[in-house]
This record gives structure tokens, sequence and C-alpha cells, in this order.
């Protein structure tokens, strides 16, 4: 029978036959040049050839296919997205090292010279940008501050305030430093997955002076993993407390400046932001603008998972799998969502082997619990897959 010649590109979308219809399609082909006596077995020089080119055709079809799906946002992978990210120009965040203020108390007027290391308790290392020379305060100690900047990239390095405590190379005559807030601007690299989704979102909301293109524009900067505007558009304060005819925008993540100069650039004349972080800024006249806005907190979630299992269990991989779908799951809430543990439950009985399962949850190791998770409106959970702890015939 040949084969059907409704493949390709047709009405509904790309339509590419199976290695078997192309098989059959050759055969009859054969068959109809030399005769329905010839041997086609997979064994035999017709069969041989037939695969052959059978084979051949299947890859060249697919490969046609991946082609017409490459120019499409919903399906486009690897430097295919870039591509498609790059006609609405909204490139992928690529990996980018954190920055910090580090505030340096020495025990008189002292030069700390650019290059100098620092580190957290836990081995995240930065560099001294520039040379930091303390001065006498106002309380008769000596400080100064300077810029530091990660050794590695990725959002890692974006470590809490007051944990960049400690000189590499340790020298008597530094007394004491520290980060006065969080580091910021550290970023992974973009997975298809993310970049993805921030492109379909930004096809809906493009950078503009509405409250939600400016979201989209705020989420193109390094770092940045969630922005919520909350837009009060009444006459009277609204349930946070906004002033009335306000925009309250709420960042997780990302550098100060790069905010404020980004809002400076999108927000439209008259409106009205609010917030307890300002930062002053230039505009395109080179006019001073503040700005107000607020950083989301950040706040880890730890679980536990107590399970009972059957022989389906995979006792390589299943423990992971449970890690990674938890994990996931919780790092695509949005600021203000709140993580409810009841939609957990599906995500571990997905996991084959799984016959009876548990989960507390809580915002630390030693606080876990059977409660939902809220979250404040500027707050928005995370949670690394070492946060959870898989207790296999643990019921």
């Amino acid at each position: 029978m040949a084969l059907n010649q409704s493949w390709g590109l047709t009405k509904n979308g790309f339509i590419a036959p199976t290695y078997e219809e192309i098989l059959d399609s050759v055969e009859d082909d054969f068959i109809s040049k030399f005769g329905d006596d010839i041997v086609l077995t997979s064994n035999s020089n017709f069969g041989i050839l037939a695969r052959l080119i059978a084979w051949r055709e299947t890859l060249m079809i697919q490969e046609l296919q991946q082609n017409y799906y490459a120019a499409f946002i919903c399906t486009a992978t690897d430097t295919s997205l870039d591509r498609a990210g790059s006609n609405i120009g909204v490139s992928r965040k690529l990996a980018a090292p954190a920055f910090a203020t580090i505030e340096v108390t020495t025990d008189s007027e002292y030069l700390i010279e650019a290059g100098e290391t620092f580190e957290t308790d836990d081995g995240y290392v930065f560099d001294l940008i520039k040379d930091i020379v303390t001065t006498k305060q106002a309380d008769g100690s000596w400080k100064g501050t300077g810029m530091v900047q990660s050794k590695e990239t990725g959002a890692m390095n974006n470590v809490p305030a007051n944990s960049i405590t400690m000189e590499s190379n340790p020298d008597d005559n530094v007394l004491a430093v520290t980060n006065p807030e969080p580091a910021n601007g550290g970023q992974d690299y973009e997975d298809d997955e993310t970049y993805r989704s921030r492109l379909l979102e930004e096809n809906v909301a493009e950078p503009s002076p509405t409250a939600w293109g400016i979201k989209s524009a705020l989420m193109e900067l390094p770092g940045v993993r969630d922005v919520l505007p909350v837009d009060n558009g009444k006459g009277t304060p609204d349930k946070w407390g906004n002033p009335p005819y306000t925009v309250h925008i709420y960042v997780l993540g990302g550098d100060d400046n790069e905010i404020a100069h980004t809002l400076v650039d999108h927000a439209a004349a008259g409106i009205t932001l609010v917030g307890s972080k300002a930062v002053d800024v230039q505009d395109a006249t080179g006019n001073k603008r503040t700005v107000n806005f607020d950083h989301a907190v950040d706040k880890p979630i730890y679980g536990k998972v107590q399970l009972s299992v059957n022989e389906n269990w995979n006792n390589d991989e299943g423990a992971d799998d449970i890690k990674t779908a938890i994990a996931d799951y919780i790092n695509h809430l949005i600021i203000g969502d709140t993580l409810y543990l009841t939609r957990l439950y599906p995500l571990v009985y997905s996991i084959s082997g799984v016959d009876e399962a548990t989960i507390t949850l809580g915002a630390s190791q030693s606080a876990l619990g059977s409660s939902d998770v809220v979250n404040d409106i500027n707050q928005a959970v995370s949670c690394d897959k070492s946060n959870i702890e898989v207790d296999v015939n643990g019921l």
C-alpha cells in the first residue's frame, strides 16, 4: 500500500509518517518495480535496501519536522529558541555573578586593596572590585565600604545579609567585615523551560508603561526571579496600606540600580511608585529622579516526605525524583502565592512505586508541619532539593 501523501505541512500542522509507514511504502515501490515475487525479509538484499532507504527518509522527515517546530516559541529549543526570542527583542539570561556592598571595620585608617577576597561561612567567595579606605566615623570607629563580586556565577551566590563575614587571607588590621544587605544579581543560565515561559508571558505583556508591562521589563534583568506589581487604582488605600492611585512594585532579586533605571525608563508619566526602598537615578533628560519599590523576601522551604513503597520503587532515582518534583513546583510559585500542601501529593504519587506518603513542610528544618505555607504580599517561597528529606518505608 502506497504511503499516504497527506504528510508534511498541512492545515493541522506538520504531519510526519512513522518509520514503519515509510518502510511499507518503500516495499510497495519495490514490488511494483521488481514484481511481487521478490524477498523483502530483513536479511535479504531487497529487504536491507528497503530498510536503509526508509531509515534515511525517516531521518530527513524528522529533520524537516524539527525545522518547522523551531519557528515557534512553544516548541523551539536551544539556539532556535534564542532566535525566536530575538524576534521579539527578549534575550535569554546568561549566567552572571552576584554583587554585594561590604562594610569593613579596622582599628585605624587602613587601605584594603582591590582583589582582596572575602567569603561566607559556607564557602561563597567574593572579590573586592575597588580599593577601600577606612575613615573615622562619628562614633570613633574606622569603617569603609566597597563593592564585591562573586568569583562564580549563579543564583546561589545571592547570599543573605550579614553572611560575608570572613577575609580569605586574615589581616590583623581588619576587625570585622559584613554585608549589610543581601548580595544580588547572581543569575543561573536560563534553561529552555524558564526562558520559554518568560517569552510567552512577554508576548502577552510587552515592556510598556502599564503595571504588567513594567513587570515584563524587570523580568529581563539578571538575577530577577519574579516581579509583582500591586496597582491601587482606587481613591482609598488598599488592604496592604498602599496610598490611592499608586503602584507598588515587589521585585525578587536583582540589582537596585538596574531595577531603578528600568522603572524610570518604563513607568509612564503620572504613575506614582511607592515602596520603602528609594533609589536616585537619572532619567533620559539627565534629571535626577527618586524611584521607590521593594524587594520581595525569599522564604526558603524545607520538607520531609515519609513513604511506604512497593517493588516498583527505584532505589537509585526514586527519592531524587520526588525531591526534584517538589522543588520545581515550589520554585515556580510567584510572589504572594500560598504553598498548598495538598498540591504536592499528586507529584509524589506520580513517582512509580509509591504506595503511601506523608508530607510535612515548614520555613525551617526544625519546624515542619502539615499546614499550608501562607505568604504575605512581599514573600516568595523557594526550595533547594537538598532541603527535602525522603524517608523510604518511614510509615
